[in-house]
Parts: C-alpha cells; sequence; structure tokens
C-alpha cells in the first residue's frame, strides 16, 4: 500500500458499456477522470482533476482526492458502488 492508496475503493460503472472499474488509488482516479470519463467539463470535474493531480505530487491527501472524485461522479450521473470494507 503506497500513501496515496483509498482506504475504501469505489467501483465505477461506465454506463455506456457496463464495464466495472475499481478506483483504489488516487493515479486510478486521476486516470480514470483523463482517459474515460464521460464529460470533460464541470466544476466537479475540474475540481477533482486539481486535487488528484496535486496528491499524485505530494501535495494533499488521498481522502481530498477520493472525495473530490466521489463529487465528479455524481456531478456527472456516473454511477457509483462503495463496498464497506471491513
Amino acid at each position: 500500500m503506497n500513501n496515496k492508496d483509498w482506504n475504501n475503493p469505489i467501483m465505477v460503472i461506465c454506463k455506456r458499456t457496463g464495464k466495472v472499474y475499481t478506483v483504489a488509488n488516487t493515479k486510478e482516479a486521476l486516470d480514470l477522470l483523463l482517459n474515460a470519463w464521460p464529460v470533460a467539463e464541470g466544476k466537479a470535474f475540474m475540481m477533482a482533476l486539481q486535487v488528484c493531480a496535486d496528491v499524485e505530487r505530494g501535495q494533499g491527501q488521498p481522502l481530498e482526492a477520493r472525495n473530490s472524485f466521489v463529487a465528479a461522479a455524481s456531478e456527472a450521473g456516473v454511477p457509483l458502488e462503495m463496498p464497506v470494507v471491513q
């Protein structure tokens, strides 16, 4: 586990293909936002890009990246599942 891993991964469901992505760290979130996100606009989307990039550079906490990613998903209508890890 690196210092950018999230304690609770998020499962993202692509509405177009039905593919499920498991996002367990900031790098995976940033990659998904940049390469497979259904929209490339919106306040939460732009904020998530910035926060994830900052955390990848060591500025900020992984929880901030996770929270901004969830907000971007909500804004874009991207379905999420957040399994409870025990």
